[in-house]
């Protein structure tokens, strides 16, 4: 056994081990396989994580002739517990005192605290309270038959104060022989020092705003040491923090030393007869400065440590004596180093989670013992030593190498890899993830209003309005073993699900579970979609993660009511119908606001919005379909009332006809020239709401400018609010504070004040960018539908990406620029190739540090419009894309007998008529839709000097606009040199290629 053992009970421990290891052998001592043999261990009486690093003492108290040190233990629920080990194994007859104080133990203390302490190796136990100190004499109570013996506390005194205590510093102050004095550390800094006679007296640290921190006191100097704010090691003398108080003087720190980190813990160690040790425990070095301020050593650890203890082994007058550090890490390893250079490590075995107190103790058998505390009151007793260890080597297994098994071994590995990394055909690992977990997730076409407010926690604002809400029901059965499987749910905003997320560790196979969900709203804002997702991801065995995900929609019945149809309205959308699989009815689109009702095929629909139900006024739609022919119709004068109900009219005809087997959408990469192909299903007229829709990007970015403007001045509001309070402590006791306190009491109300200002602001944003949301989804519903590439349509239905987010550095409109301006500036919605040649140089100038809100709108306004006349200019059948003309319904009664429906619904309504899309034009325009020029209007900061060159895309004449329709003009036109690269893809050019376009050499 190596055990640590004392020539003197007092500050001595001799170790007999290993020599001294290097620091090159660091990581080969952390690795030992040694342990912290254990002698002797309890369980304190408070079970619960209520001890520190203040909580452990080792201590005599002078009742015996041949006394060891006792062990004493308080909780911060006040429980306190004194052990006396006798041998080896805990007896019933080593606990001798268990009592509960009347407060929570911050610290225990041993010393000789009064001045009626006539013997010399007496002390006082000392116990702080937040709010108190008390002092006890310990009393010895001799046992009587088969009882041991018994100890009681006698109280000497009592110290309250007011302000809460931190810790407690004690010693010889003034150097002072035969008495102990002790100073109290406050939470706000403030030291109160008592001296043995009743004297007290408080006094505080110069400069900034002290925080709480453990302070040493050094008897050689006669300074205290104090850890301030700004992670310095100051030095103050004991002469000036006792006059500080007397004289009304300011003092300054005898020497400041920066440490650069936060500490654990600190200790002053006499380890010389003209030099004391200051160990400091840092968050992740060790450091050692004498009593100067001079670093003697700083060693950097490779771990989290968690408390420390450092001792002299011999006198510290003596030569040959040794200054020892034992340090306990987050992973409950023991790390012994004599000064800087480690020389033992072992595994405190018995100590999960690790100790958070460590002490040396002599007991009775044992001498130097390593005395730990765990944070759940586990207290035990061990030695530094080596247990036997039987290791039998066992005999070699030579078997024949088998080159088949081997590279069948080897391949099972290779898949099993393959499996976990390969992503190159998705489709196949979205079918195996679909096979291992089953989702089934499904809503109720029908509301109900008998939510539980109170349960789910409705918003009072929300509940008093009895909104309907919707039933959902998710079910899914495992079919392989999974380590993890979490499923979360995503609404849309104001919409809340009763479980948003539910996770699941160590699922067998086999396992399933249905879920019954709620789906309500929570927040009175616009919502822009009712589609709700559950994505289920999970974590194989093997550690292969794994994603897959269902949707369901939410019933328009929870946000809508019907109401009386709308006559006139400022906003007029059409649909055309065109699948002869979908019947252009109400009752197809509309079913479940029709039921009851008198006429069983209406061809007018109102519907009035719930959420957020404005008082003022009446957020309306109206639905009207045509009688004798394919149209519907949609108006209203609120742009949000138009997502949800654009969602439902789409998202119905593509399920209808996809189910009908008519066209499939493929998820290749669709070919330059080929239409979009849902207008073969439905087509909407060209028409787009554009001011409306700016509208609310105005108001977004007008709220986005307030928020940074009002978060300023509240950072401004802040800083001189931190100025004052420094002013204040930096004033002398005799000096009025009258003044600055009411300057204080000002700057904190306007504080408060506009930080409330800034709460609502963020609500106002929230509420609009809800509203943003519903308009640019009606724009991304519009142009899904419009007569357009459907390479357009995809990248536009890209850039327009819903929901918009906002950033604390990034707004939306910010974060849409590059992508706007891309589209202004390339691919077939940039303007006529002969207007200028500065678009490439203009979409990639980065000279403008600031975002031009004024640009970034022209552009957003310019892309809708280029939009609509893409859209409104006829377009040619694409060759190998001919797709069957469905039969409209009112073909049979042929051309010359073609209705205005549209006049027809508008009178039915009492509307005037709705002007069509303009006449459409006879031109012979090739199947390029670049050629759609804009009138000739530029921006200011569009105009380049022709600098350079941009190369064209698509064919290298561009395209005949033209009168003429002979084929001579288009063999001409094919006949001209294509461009060098040809960019079929509307991408980016490469930088080799754009600087070589310039005319740039690297």
């Amino acid at each position: 056994m190596v055990a640590m053992a004392t020539s003197n009970p007092a500050t001595t421990l001799a170790m007999t081990m290993t020599p001294a290891l290097s620091r090159e052998s660091k990581s080969t001592a952390i690795m030992s396989l040694f342990n912290v043999c254990s002698w002797w261990s309890a369980q304190c009486a408070d079970p619960g994580e209520q001890y520190d690093v203040a909580s452990l003492l080792c201590a005599r108290f002078g009742l015996e002739a041949q006394e060891k040190d006792y062990i004493i233990v308080g909780s911060q629920t006040g429980q306190l517990s004194i052990y006396y080990p006798h041998r080896r194994g805990y007896d019933a007859t080593d606990l001798l005192l268990e009592t509960q104080m009347a407060s929570p133990i911050l610290g225990l203390y041993a010393g000789k605290f009064s001045g009626n302490v006539r013997n010399e190796n007496t002390n006082q136990l000392g116990v702080l309270l937040p709010n108190a100190i008390v002092i006890y004499n310990v009393q010895a109570i001799g046992g009587l038959a088969e009882h041991g013996a018994q100890l009681r506390l006698q109280l000497q005194a009592e110290h309250k104060f007011p302000r809460v205590a931190f810790g407690l510093c004690q010693g010889h102050f003034g150097q002072v022989k035969g008495r102990e004095f002790f100073c109290v550390v406050h939470l706000d800094g403030t030291l109160t020092f008592y001296e043995q006679d009743g004297i007290s007296y408080e006094c505080r640290f110069p400069g900034q705003r002290a925080l709480p921190a453990p302070v040493a006191y050094c008897e050689r100097t006669d300074s205290f040491f104090r850890f301030s704010a700004t992670w310095h090691l100051q030095c103050y003398s004991y002469q000036d923090l006792s006059h500080s108080l007397v004289t009304k003087s300011s003092y300054q720190p005898t020497w400041t030393q920066g440490v650069g980190e936060g500490i654990v813990d600190m200790r002053v160690v006499q380890v010389k007869d003209n030099c004391s040790y200051i160990m400091i425990l840092g968050e992740r070095n060790f450091i050692a400065l004498d009593d100067n301020g001079k670093f003697i050593f700083m060693l950097k650890l490779d771990y989290a440590p968690k408390c420390f203890h450092s001792f002299v082994v011999g006198y510290y007058w003596e030569p040959g004596a040794r200054l020892i550090t034992a340090i306990v890490s987050d992973s409950s390893k023991l790390h012994v180093y004599e000064e800087a250079n480690i020389i033992w490590a072992a595994q405190l075995p018995n100590q999960s989670p690790a100790p958070v107190a460590i002490q040396r103790s002599n007991m009775q058998g044992l001498a130097g013992g390593i005395v730990t505390l765990g944070a759940k009151g586990q207290l035990e007793v061990g030695y530094l030593g080596a247990e036997p260890f039987t290791f039998q080597v066992q005999p070699l297994n030579i078997e024949e190498l088998s080159f088949a098994q081997a590279h069948k071994e080897l391949q099972q590995l290779e898949d099993e890899i393959k499996e976990a990394v390969d992503v190159r055909d998705m489709d196949a690992l979205n079918q195996q993830a679909a096979d291992q977990v089953r989702l089934s997730f499904s809503i109720q076409a029908e509301v109900s209003d008998d939510l539980d407010t109170l349960l789910l926690d409705v918003p009072a604002d929300v509940a008093v309005k009895e909104l309907p809400s919707a039933k959902g029901l998710l079910r899914f059965k495992v079919k392989a073993d999974l380590a993890e499987l979490q499923l979360v749910f995503h609404t849309p905003s104001g919409v809340r699900c009763s479980q948003d997320t539910m996770s699941y560790v160590d699922v067998s196979a086999g396992t399933s579970q249905e879920l019954k969900l709620d789906f309500y709203i929570a927040e009175l804002l616009h919502i822009h979609s009712t589609k709700v997702e559950v994505v289920a991801s999970f974590v194989t065995p093997r550690g292969i993660p794994r994603v897959i995900q269902q949707s369901a929609h939410l019933p328009l019945a929870m946000f809508y009511r019907v109401c009386q149809p709308q006559k006139a309205a400022g906003i007029k959308l059409t649909y055309s119908i065109t699948s002869r699989h979908v019947v252009p009815k109400l009752g197809t689109f509309f079913g479940e606001f029709l039921e009851g009702q008198a006429d069983a095929a209406p061809h007018a629909l109102g519907l009035q919005l719930l959420c957020p139900g404005l008082d003022k006024q009446s957020e309306l739609i109206t639905v009207v379909a045509a009688k004798n022919s394919n149209r519907i119709r949609i108006q209203s004068d609120c742009v949000e009332t138009f997502a949800m109900i654009l969602e439902r009219i789409v998202g119905t005809t593509l399920q209808l006809d996809s189910s009908a087997g008519l066209i499939k959408m493929h998820k290749k990469k669709p070919k330059r020239g080929v239409l979009n192909r849902c207008v073969e299903r439905l087509m909407a007229a060209p028409f787009l709401p554009v001011q409306p829709i700016l509208h609310r990007v105005d108001v977004h970015h007008e709220t986005q400018q307030n928020i940074r403007k009002q978060t300023e001045q509240l950072e401004d509001l802040w800083l001189q609010f931190k100025t004052l309070q420094r002013q204040l402590q930096e004033q002398q006791e005799q000096e009025p504070k009258e003044a600055i306190t009411m300057q204080i009491e000002t700057n904190y109300d306007q504080l408060i004040l506009e930080g409330d200002k800034l709460v609502e602001i963020r609500r106002d944003e929230r509420r609009q960018r809800c509203d943003l949301n519903c308009a640019v989804a009606l724009a991304k519903w519009i142009i899904q539908a419009l007569n357009l590439e459907e390479r357009v349509v995809n990248v536009v239905g890209s850039v327009l990406s819903i929901p918009i987010e906002d950033w604390t550095e990034l707004s939306w409109e910010e974060s849409m620029a590059p992508g706007i301006d891309m589209l202004h500036h390339f691919g077939p919605l940039t303007r006529s190739k002969s207007t200028s040649t500065h678009g490439l140089l203009d979409a990639t100038d980065s000279s403008k540090e600031s975002f031009d809100y004024g640009r970034f709108r022209r552009h957003f306004a310019t892309l809708f419009d280029r939009v609509v006349r893409l859209a409104s200019s006829p377009q040619p059948a694409a060759s190998g894309a001919v797709a069957e003309q469905p039969v409209a319904v009112g073909e049979q009664q042929g051309q010359a007998k073609q209705v205005d429906e549209i006049g027809n619904m508008q009178r039915m309504l009492g509307d005037q008529g709705m002007p069509l899309a303009p006449a459409k034009r006879k031109s012979n325009m090739s199947s390029s839709l670049e050629a759609v020029e804009d009138d000739e209007e530029y921006d200011e900061e569009d105009l380049r000097e022709d600098v350079g060159y941009r190369k064209e895309y698509g064919t290298g004449n561009g395209t005949t606009t033209g009168t003429g329709t002979g084929t001579g003009a288009q063999k001409k036109s094919s006949a001209q040199p294509r461009s060098e690269w040809v960019n079929e893809d509307f991408e980016l050019p490469t930088t080799e290629e754009l600087f070589s376009d310039l005319g740039i050499w690297w």
